[in-house]
């Protein structure tokens, strides 16, 4: 099982995601809303690229049973029920109901590693055990891409993917048939053990991390303590702070507290059940 990772959305190619499991994160703020909303009850989300196909999926369906939400420059678009906060999505405003949903990076990022994936999850630190879980029972190998911020490089989409491969790891040392020699990564203070990319040296069922997701896991073990700090050390959260969203990223910081695994599919993303 290869683990790799793309630093942004513009980085995807066909090649790069074709029969393979994908997760996309956004989660300043996208991918913690989507995670949110389903985990309130939301029915679906439906991530639309422009604003314009936001209110044109709005037309195809029956009048309150959906709701528009998304950004541009991070703050809600005109017309739009909801902007991108995550603490917008409470389960008395989404209960039931069809989210439409754009966003700046996330929803693009989505669209992209669509094509051609396996499957396609969605991330968030919100989510990364249960997610983790599901990635180890496919057994496949996984891609995680960050959406980054209009092209460029997120520091919170990384330590997100950190945080899964850091979480994949744990999961394989701890299965009962795994010896420790089958886990492709380097331990601290022990010398003599190699990265290994392109070639394993031990074939068959071995976990190989990719020189990216090497990197990944090593600036989540950085955050690990105190993840929120990263959050306010990316641009993009220092961004959302300045126009008030404090909020978003004390609870988009905080790991583990869904148990949802949302999955794309036929253009929605859904629970897996």
């Amino acid at each position: 099982m290869k683990v790799a990772v793309i630093p942004t959305a513009d980085a995807v190619t066909k090649e790069s995601v074709v029969n393979k499991s994908v997760v996309m994160f956004d989660i300043l703020r996208a991918s913690s809303t989507i995670s949110t909303a389903l985990a309130n009850g939301c029915k679906e989300v439906i991530p639309v690229v422009e604003v314009e196909d936001a209110f044109a999926v709005a037309k195809t369906l029956p009048e309150n049973t959906f709701i528009i939400g998304g950004e541009r420059g991070a703050l809600k678009v005109p017309g739009f029920h909801l902007g991108n906060s995550p603490l917008e999505y409470t389960a008395d405003v989404v209960s039931g109901k069809t989210v439409i949903l754009t966003t700046t990076n996330g929803t693009k990022a989505t669209s992209r590693a669509a094509a051609g994936a396996s499957q396609v999850f969605i991330g968030s630190l919100l989510n990364i055990s249960a997610l983790a879980r599901r990635i180890m029972e496919l057994g496949k190998d996984v891609v995680l891409v960050c959406a980054g911020t209009r092209g460029k490089f997120s520091l919170d989409d990384t330590l997100a993917a950190g945080m899964m491969v850091r979480e994949l790891v744990q999961l394989w040392r701890n299965r009962p048939d795994a010896p420790a020699s089958t886990i492709q990564v380097a331990e601290q203070n022990k010398p003599g053990v190699v990265y290994l990319d392109e070639v394993p040296v031990i074939s068959g069922h071995a976990l190989v991390l990719e020189d990216a997701a090497v990197a990944a896991l090593r600036l989540a073990e950085a955050y690990l303590d105190n993840p929120l700090r990263g959050l306010y050390d990316c641009l993009h959260g220092q961004k959302l702070a300045q126009l008030g969203f404090a909020a978003d990223l004390a609870y988009c910081a905080q790991v583990d507290i869904l148990d949802v695994v949302p999955v794309y599919q036929d253009g929605k993303i859904i629970i897996e059940r």
